[in-house]
């Protein structure tokens, strides 16, 4: 993990520089998505304040905290960090097991078919009620599908919406 210091109205001595790698380098093994560390310090009159950004995997977690000593400010920075990281990867955790446990749950119950090949097989069924676009997406979020066939309000058409690998949404219509 990269950590970047920046000192602001403030001489950064060896011995802070060292401090805040020590106190950062522990969440690194808390949680392995980390890619880069910020860390700005800044003193106002008699404050020292300190923020911390954190980048994980296309998104940020920023704590800001301020006292009297620049020690005190960098390690409740960092409880706060480290507990926002724990929530993260507690909903994580969660949503791996969920997921893990509707699989075997289907497998437990159904008997296991393998199909010939260019069998066909039913696997989804999709409701005749129409919906906009946006209510799809919403829709589309309480699943654990990448897909979701409906029958658009406005057109009255049957249409396709998809999940991105770049975290956006497709939408396939027909076109007579």
């Amino acid at each position: 993990m990269d950590i970047n210091i920046t000192g602001r109205n403030i001489e950064l001595s060896d011995d802070i520089k060292g401090y805040i790698q020590k106190r950062l380098g522990k969440l690194e093994r808390m949680y392995k998505g980390i890619q880069a560390c910020d860390v700005v310090l800044e003193e106002e009159k008699m404050r020292q304040n300190v923020e911390i950004i954190l980048y994980i995997k296309g998104s940020k977690i920023v704590a800001k905290e301020s006292s009297t000593d620049v020690y005190a400010s960098i390690d409740s920075a960092a409880t706060s960090i480290k507990k926002q990281l724990r929530r993260i990867s507690d909903r994580t955790s969660s949503r791996r097991r969920r997921v893990f446990n509707r699989f075997v749950r289907f497998w437990s119950q159904e008997e296991v078919f393998f199909p010939e090949e260019g069998e066909i097989i039913r696997t989804n069924m999709f409701a005749d009620k129409p919906m906009l676009p946006e209510e799809a997406k919403m829709e589309l979020n309480n699943t654990d599908k990448d897909f979701l066939v409906f029958k658009n309000a406005d057109t009255g058409e049957v249409n396709v919406l998809y999940k991105r690998h770049d975290g956006n949404y497709g939408l396939v219509e027909p076109k007579f």
